[in-house]
């Protein structure tokens, strides 16, 4: 019998497309406006060009369910645009202004905007008190996931809360999820992954 359960975040306990896709295109907008020009005469390259290039179509609003967006981390959106963007650009992983510029985006945007996929806190209350113990890993930073589940008051049901940046890797790696099998004291054959991307099925296939 399970005994402990793994969730992932965005597309499962937060909706992904109320919360996350107004931080996305800020984000994008904002990256855009760093882009030097060359002559004089700017670059082409649009949001909306960034946005499709991590499965994102701006103008429809859908979100590729395959796409870095809905299936990577931060770091791999980043790696994308970077090699879009012309090489007199900034490191976007390194540059310390723009690494602030999307935090204070990210804090602006997500506390107006953070909104569960449905009534989650029922089910996960009730998954609590019956004794399972439960868990979340996620590609997005573990900041922004304890920040989250802490708006929608349920971040103390959780044993441990693994992000890309937690030092376990991303999905589909598997050591955020092992990882979560030793804090509780499990065999990864007694737990269970609850996803919405190929990532996270790989995730629990890759860890057993």
């Amino acid at each position: 019998m399970s005994r402990l359960v793994i969730f992932d975040k965005d597309g499962v306990i937060l909706d992904l497309e109320a919360t996350w896709l107004p931080v996305v295109r800020a984000v994008a907008a904002h990256t855009v406006t760093l882009i030097p020009p060359v002559g004089g005469v700017s670059q082409r390259i649009t949001s909306t060009d960034l946005l499709n290039a991590i499965g994102v179509d701006d103008q429809r609003g859908h979100i590729d369910p395959k796409g870095i967006f809905a299936t990577g981390s931060f770091a791999q959106m980043r790696s994308k645009w970077q090699a879009m963007l012309p090489p007199q650009m900034i490191d976007l992983d390194q540059d310390r202004a723009y690494g602030d510029a999307v935090q204070t985006i990210v804090h602006e945007k997500t506390r107006q905007t953070t909104k569960a996929k449905g009534d989650v806190v029922t089910p996960l209350d009730a998954l609590h008190k019956e004794g399972f113990l439960l868990a979340l890993v996620t590609n997005d930073s573990e900041g922004s996931a304890r920040k989250s589940l802490h708006d929608l008051g349920i971040a103390d049901l959780f044993c441990a809360i693994v992000g890309a940046d937690s030092g376990f890797g991303v999905k589909p790696d598997p050591d955020g999820l092992l990882h979560c099998c030793d804090v509780a004291g499990v065999m990864p054959d007694t737990s269970i992954m609850v996803g919405d991307t190929i990532a996270d099925y790989e995730a629990a296939l890759a860890a057993g």
